[in-house]
């Protein structure tokens, strides 16, 4: 399904979006925030979209989704839009399930999955939710488990998407990674 688009055509909706996962869809593919030309990124890309902290969302080059931190993290989350719309819908805040040690198997993984979506649930217009899912034709009833197995994978993926920051004095800096360290 065609998200970007579905966001595109409805601007409520894509508010809504926004006020929920925190994320601000820009009007079109952009260059990316490359710190007045001090980064250099391991796999060509366009930002689509930011978050509150100045953190961008990258399409790149092969349809798989990476994020640079306002931080100077860096990472691939998804191998693609459907991968990464449902893990911000089903999980509803992605950086809370960065814990290594709880994918250890399927049940501690949807346990852990679960936990962390009824603490994000607790602040959340329960509506709203119902509302974006319904929109998007995503499930959030569905197991976590598989959702996070496909963004652990995807953050695993060689190459790495990384970043290398140009210091002032000359030397390289590479970004730490972004999840699961």
């Amino acid at each position: 399904m065609d998200y970007l688009k579905i966001l595109h055509e409805n601007p409520d909706l894509a508010d809504e979006f926004d006020s929920l996962f925190d994320f601000f869809l820009l009007d079109e593919l952009s260059p990316r925030d490359e710190a007045d030309g001090r980064c250099t990124f391991s796999l060509p890309g366009m930002a689509f979209a930011r978050d509150g902290s100045g953190g961008e969302y990258h399409l790149l080059e092969d349809g798989s989704i990476g994020y640079y931190s306002s931080e100077g993290e860096v990472g691939r989350l998804a191998e693609s839009m459907d991968d990464l719309f449902s893990l911000l819908v089903s999980c509803i805040c992605w950086h809370d399930c960065c814990d290594a040690k709880e994918y250890v198997d399927s049940k501690t993984l949807e346990e852990y999955g679960q936990r962390q979506r009824n603490c994000n649930l607790e602040d959340m217009d329960v509506g709203s939710l119902q509302r974006v899912s319904e929109a998007l034709g995503i499930q959030t009833s569905t197991g976590l488990a598989p959702v996070l197995e496909r963004f652990r994978k995807a953050t695993q993926r060689e190459p790495l998407y990384q970043c290398i920051f140009h210091e002032d004095d000359g030397s390289l800096t590479e970004s730490y990674g972004l999840m699961f360290e």
